[in-house]
């Protein structure tokens, strides 16, 4: 039973024309076939997860476990973390063991919603970071922005539904980071 629900939630949530921008606008940043030999997606797999593994020629390993207190094993040419920190109650620590386990050429590509006004917060976020606290939060963990990009994840259609949505034109929008360790960071594993 269990299988069959995630299944379908997996199928829906693929489904939705938002992830499918928000999968489009991830691999567009990401940008062409890089020379990676290991990689590993923070979080659950997803249809995402594959079509990486088709684009860069890698296979990615999953992270298993709660993400506040997983110390993270091994060294990774590729780490990606896709709207994760924000669920989240100590991003800090998670960003820490990512860094420490990048490989010294590693990268680390994470996208995050930014922050907006808490009445348009998902009820599973504890944190939505503006553009300054996430960088904050990067250099305190040890890791430095290469760029950033920032894009809107639904159809144009429907932003004009209600208020919410129209809301939602103005304030949401996903940051997308690539980042990479460098060696003085404020907090050590």
């Amino acid at each position: 039973m269990t299988n069959y629900f995630k299944n379908k939630i997996d199928k829906d949530y693929a489904n939705k024309p938002a992830t499918k921008i928000r999968w489009e606008k991830t691999l567009e940043f990401m940008g062409r076939s890089q020379n990676f030999k290991s990689a590993l997606d923070i979080g659950d797999r997803t249809g995402l997860t594959e079509m990486m593994e088709n684009k860069y020629s890698v296979s990615f390993d999953n992270t298993k476990g709660d993400l506040d207190s997983l110390e993270l094993k091994g060294k990774y040419d590729l780490v990606t973390s896709f709207e994760v920190l924000e669920h989240l109650f100590n991003p800090l620590f998670n960003l820490v063991q990512i860094k420490n386990i990048l490989n010294p050429n590693g990268r680390l590509i994470l996208s995050t919603p930014l922050a907006k006004p808490r009445i348009l917060w998902s009820e599973e976020h504890f944190h939505e970071m503006s553009k300054n606290s996430i960088q904050v939060l990067f250099e305190a963990a040890g890791l430095k922005v290469l760029r950033e990009n920032y894009f809107r994840v639904y159809p144009v259609t429907f932003y004009f539904k209600g208020i919410r949505p129209l809301l939602r034109l103005i304030y949401d929008k996903i940051q997308i980071y690539e980042l990479v360790p460098f060696s003085s960071s404020i907090i050590t594993s």
